[in-house]
C-alpha cells in the first residue's frame, strides 16, 4: 500500500532518553528555586518525594481527561504543598522550569543515522511529528538542538494544543496539517497506549518502535510504556528497520 504521510512520536522514538538523569534535573530546579529565595530549607529528598506525588496525581487526572497541563503548574503545585504559594506563571517558577528543561536537553540524544533516515523518507512522504510534551518551549528547544524542524511538514505538541495522546484530536491536527486522511498515514511511536492505541482509533496504520534497552529510567515512563491491549501493525527494534517496515505494510 502506498502511504502519503508518516507521523512520528518524539521521545524514545526519534530522541532517546536513556541517559536522562531525572535527579540532576530536579536538583537544578531546586537550586534555581533556592537562588530565588524559595524553598531554601527543603531537603532534596523531601522535595523529590512531594514532586513525584504531584506528578503521579496529575498523570492520573490526565488519564481521565487527556488534557495537557503545563509543566509550570506541576512545579507550582509542588511548592504549594510545601507551603510556598507561588503562581505558576511567576518568574520564580519559570526560572526553575528552564533549569530543569536545560538539563533534560543536555542529557537526551539522537542516533547518528536518524537525520539521514528522515531525509530519505521526506523525499517520498510528507512527515509529521506529534508529541506529548507539557512544556512547549522545551519541546521546540529539543527540535532546534537536533535540527529536526527542517524535516517535518506538520508539528503538533500537547503543550500547545492542550490535549495529550491518545486523544484523537492531536492526531487529527497533524493529519489536517499534512492534508492527509487516516488511511493515507502511518504513525511511528514507542508507546502502545499513547501512540498505537490513539492512532489506530483514528484509522492510521501503526509501527511500534520497541527500542529495547533504552528505557532505563523508571521516572521517565509515567505509565505510557505499560502493557496495553492493542497490537501495532508492525513492530521494529529501532528506527533503522523503518524503511523495510513501511514497505511491508
Amino acid at each position: 500500500m502506498q502511504f502519503k504521510a508518516v507521523i512520528f512520536d518524539l521521545g524514545d522514538t526519534l530522541i532517546l532518553t536513556d541517559r536522562w538523569d531525572y535527579d540532576k534535573c530536579l536538583l537544578r530546579l531546586l537550586r534555581s528555586l533556592r537562588c530565588d529565595n524559595t524553598a531554601v530549607s527543603i531537603p532534596f529528598e523531601e522535595f523529590k518525594r512531594v514532586y513525584f506525588d504531584v506528578r503521579s496525581q496529575m498523570y492520573q487526572e490526565y488519564e481521565a481527561s487527556l488534557k495537557e497541563v503545563d509543566f509550570q503548574v506541576r512545579v507550582a503545585e509542588t511548592l504549594k504543598r510545601l507551603g510556598c504559594n507561588v503562581d505558576h506563571e511567576s518568574p520564580i517558577v519559570m526560572h526553575a522550569v528552564e533549569a530543569f528543561i536545560n538539563t533534560f536537553v543536555e542529557d537526551i540524544r539522537m542516533e547518528s543515522y536518524t537525520p539521514q533516515l528522515l531525509k530519505k523518507l521526506r523525499a517520498k512522504y510528507k512527515l509529521g511529528l506529534v508529541s506529548n510534551f507539557a512544556y512547549a518551549p522545551g519541546f521546540w528547544r529539543i527540535l532546534r538542538r537536533f535540527k529536526l524542524t527542517r524535516f517535518f511538514d506538520a508539528i503538533v505538541v500537547s503543550g500547545e494544543l492542550g490535549l495529550r495522546k491518545p486523544h484523537e484530536k492531536i492526531f487529527q491536527e497533524a493529519l489536517d496539517k499534512l492534508d492527509a486522511n487516516p488511511e493515507d498515514a502511518v504513525f511511528v511511536g514507542d508507546s502502545l497506549k499513547a501512540d498505537v492505541n490513539g492512532a489506530k482509533k483514528l484509522g492510521l496504520k501503526t509501527i511500534l518502535v520497541e527500542n529495547v534497552g533504552v528505557r532505563k529510567n523508571p521516572y521517565a515512563i509515567a505509565g505510557e510504556l505499560d502493557p496495553f491491549p492493542v497490537e501495532p501493525d508492525v513492530k521494529i527494534p529501532n528506527l533503522r528497520c523503518l524503511p523495510e517496515a513501511l514497505r511491508a505494510l
